[in-house]
């Protein structure tokens, strides 16, 4: 008789479970004061836009729409917003903020979307970023904030972007969230000098969106603009 064939079981490896990498999530965030601020600005020339946070997809693909130059600062990842040096003199963060921005003498920023950085700066280095900013700033030049509806509120930590002309891109951010310097409305208008808080509206999570102009004669003693 034919001899039985013997199998020999090999010993497989252990199976090392795959990594589960979290998504972070993405939603759409209503804004009423976005289009307002197109509607302000002259859109049939060539815009230059700031952008002080992450390069955004949603943002790049929007503004393909328009002729623009279009700049991303990721002004928070910058080193020495990460490790900050309080010894540092004002003239030295402006210094350190002219660097970042680099910007030509002549160029004026039609659009800048500061979006929540003023949570994440210090009152010493929101000052610098505005004096830093000053020259590039006009009459027309419009701008962006997102900010806590008050210094009680919560920050969520999210990097944002322009969906359409009334909504932001919102993703959650991975990982450790900077110290924040929650401010009332009151407080952040008396920091940005030569802009002023034109307007103002409740969004969801405890925040606001505000829109900025250049206004150098503007009383901002208890102005409400929500």
């Amino acid at each position: 008789m034919p001899r039985p064939h013997r199998y020999r079981v090999m010993s497989q490896p252990p199976i090392k479970p795959r990594a589960t990498l979290t998504q972070p999530a993405t939603k759409l965030l209503p804004s009423s004061l976005w289009s307002e601020l197109l509607g302000r600005v002259d859109t049939d020339k060539r815009l230059v836009i700031l952008d002080m946070g992450h390069a955004m997809a949603s943002t790049v693909c929007f503004f393909s729409e328009y002729r623009c130059q279009l700049n991303f600062i990721d002004l928070c990842a910058e080193p020495f917003i990460v490790t900050s040096d309080h010894e540092l003199s004002h003239s030295q963060r402006v210094i350190l903020m002219r660097e970042v921005l680099k910007l030509a003498p002549s160029v004026k920023i039609d659009i800048c979307l500061f979006w929540d950085v003023f949570n994440y700066l210090d009152d010493a280095y929101i000052e610098a970023l505005i004096e830093a900013l000053e020259p590039h700033i006009s009459p027309a030049t419009a701008a962006l904030v997102i900010n806590p509806r008050d210094s009680r509120c919560y920050l969520p930590f999210c990097r944002y972007g322009i969906a359409d002309q009334d909504h932001f891109v919102q993703i959650d951010n991975i990982g450790a969230q900077p110290t924040v310097f929650a401010r009332s409305q009151r407080e952040l208008n008396n920091l940005i000098d030569y802009f002023a808080i034109d307007r103002g509206r409740l969004i969801s999570e405890g925040r606001a969106e505000y829109l900025l102009f250049e206004n150098r004669d503007i009383d901002k003693t208890d102005r409400s603009m929500i």
